[in-house]
């Protein structure tokens, strides 16, 4: 049975290397040296978001509803397996920091958590392209 929060919807391979390239930029942005770690967690975790969306997208749904981010993640393993579960959990921790780094106070997370989050949307980013190697060949530009 689909999660409820999904719905069909084609996506087009122009549409999946357009958020492979937009998740490239947000690792890239995480790592910029003079930004704040606020800035640099805020960033890591969407790149790891983007990774999920592409999942989704690439799988043929889109989520919709008012919980945009969590059902997206919520909905990885449903289409990827249970595999992806360690991360997807990682990633739902991540946005409720990010949420709160970004709306209720700064100084919420230092250097350490922006590297860890950073491995772990790494980790997460090899079991994608496996997936997409596996399932949508022609997606993963090089």
């Amino acid at each position: 049975m689909t999660p409820e929060s999904l719905e069909p919807l084609e996506s087009s391979r122009e549409e999946l290397v357009a958020l492979i390239e937009r998740y490239r930029l947000a690792v890239a942005d995480a790592q910029v040296p003079g930004q704040s770690d606020d800035g640099r967690y805020v960033d890591a975790y969407t790149s790891g978001f983007l990774l999920a969306k592409i999942v989704v997208r690439a799988a043929g749904y889109r989520v919709r509803g008012g919980e945009n981010h969590r059902d997206t993640l919520r909905s990885v393993p449903w289409v990827m397996g249970s595999v992806v579960q360690p991360s997807v959990d990682v990633l739902d921790a991540a946005r409720k920091r990010r949420n709160a780094t970004m709306y209720d106070a700064a100084g919420l997370v230092g250097p350490e958590d922006v590297r860890a989050l950073l491995v772990r949307v790494r980790e997460f980013e090899v079991l994608v392209r496996e997936w997409l190697e596996r399932d949508h060949p022609d997606v993963w530009p090089e």
